[in-house]
């Protein structure tokens, strides 16, 4: 009997821990994006191929990149909601992993199901080389 007992409170400690994660994920503003797909960085005058990005925008406004090329891009700055739409995005990239790091602005636009991002766009320089960087990227 004692063992039916801790098994229904086990249970329904489990079910309520459950619908209480449920709950807080639904209404957490911050968003991970992600896909596999094709595209390019342009630092100066190379040019790395792209072939994945992930995009976490937290709550706070603060946007974390990753993008994945022979060479992975860390970069961190701040979003904004575009009015028209909950897909599109205004990033504002004002660092990266190293000190010196860049500056610049783009789009981002995220999938309907607000895990994948389908597209990139961002222009900006680098603070110490004054060297242009350009990013696209599509996701599949």
């Amino acid at each position: 009997m004692k063992s039916l007992q801790r098994t229904i409170i086990t249970a329904s400690i489990l079910v309520l821990t459950l619908g209480a994660s449920f709950a807080q994920s639904q209404d957490d503003k911050s968003r991970l994006a992600h896909a596999n797909g094709q595209g390019t960085i342009k630092v100066g005058q190379e040019q790395f191929k792209v072939t994945s990005v992930v995009v976490k925008l937290n709550d706070d406004k603060t946007a974390e990149l990753t993008l994945v090329s022979d060479i992975t891009f860390f970069l961190s700055g701040t979003w904004s909601q575009q009015a028209d739409s909950d897909q599109n995005f205004d990033i504002k990239i004002s660092g990266g992993a190293t000190g010196g790091g860049l500056e610049g602005a783009g789009k981002l636009t995220i999938g309907k199901d607000t895990q994948s991002a389908v597209r990139l766009d961002l222009k900006g320089a680098s603070r110490t080389t004054k060297k242009v960087i350009e990013v696209h990227f599509e996701g599949k």
